[in-house]
């Protein structure tokens, strides 16, 4: 019983101290856009698309570019690998495995929301003759969590956006 209650206790403590110090869920995006069209970037834009899809509160992503409110467009995307230690026989160690993403959120007139940028991501990647296999679904498992990183960091940037450009009146 004495146990029951000091559970309790301990329970009531642990909500009071996380209300205490503001911690609340993030809970759904809100973009300035309510539409948008994605071109350009393989898996990177399912992924954005599936983030927009499920955690934001009335934006859609459309599959027409004159049906959207703004355009993300996904310029470029580069893999690259280099070895970064040797061993005495000149063997790799340890490889740096860098990934660039380069974007730019624009209106459908082709203003830009968000200027040309690029996401630069860096991992290292230990080496091992014995196990080639492992390395290289470890490669493929750091490759993907650079691209959720940096998918990450432009949902951030969208969400940033506080409001679109103001359109032009025609002359």
């Amino acid at each position: 019983m004495t146990r029951r209650i000091f559970g309790w206790i301990a329970l009531l403590g642990c909500a009071l101290t996380l209300s205490a110090c503001g911690f609340q869920l993030r809970g759904a995006s809100e973009y300035a856009f309510h539409r948008l069209y994605i071109s350009g970037g393989g898996l990177m834009a399912v992924d954005i698309s599936r983030y927009i899809r499920y955690g934001s509160k009335g934006t859609v992503v459309v599959t027409e570019p004159k049906d959207a409110d703004a355009r993300l467009e996904i310029v470029n995307v580069t893999n690259t690998r280099t070895a970064v230690s040797l061993d005495s026989n000149g063997q790799a160690r340890e490889y740096e495995m860098r990934s660039a993403y380069t974007f730019q959120l624009v209106t459908p007139d082709g203003r830009p929301i968000i200027p040309l940028t690029t996401i630069r991501l860096v991992r290292n990647l230990p080496y091992s003759d014995n196990e080639t296999t492992a390395r290289d679904t470890e490669a493929a498992l750091l490759n993907r969590d650079m691209q959720k990183d940096a998918v990450d960091q432009i949902i951030r940037r969208m969400e940033a956006v506080k409001s679109l450009p103001d359109v032009k009146p025609e002359e």
